[in-house]
């Protein structure tokens, strides 16, 4: 009745495996664009605030782009390692 044994063979393996590594990639790469983005936008604010004469938006968006700069670091990071298994 089947067409044959359902016993997954290596290569099929190794390419399910690749699969899942790249769509992992491609949602790290997703988060780092979005990421990136936010960074423009805190940037813009900032700006707008310092040329406006309100210095007191500067503290928060420091604080806030520099977690999205670790984040991105951290995510960099993860890709880096997960390329060398």
């Amino acid at each position: 009745m089947g067409r044959g044994s359902s016993v997954i063979t290596p290569e099929r393996q190794l390419r399910a495996e690749r699969s899942q590594q790249m769509t992992l990639i491609y949602t790290v790469m997703v988060c780092l664009v979005s990421l990136i983005a936010v960074q423009f936008l805190l940037l813009t604010v900032a700006l707008e605030g310092y040329l406006g004469g309100r210095t007191g938006v500067m503290s928060p968006t420091a604080l806030v782009s520099g977690l999205c700069f670790v984040a991105s670091c951290w995510l960099i990071r993860y890709i880096l390692l997960s390329g060398r298994r």
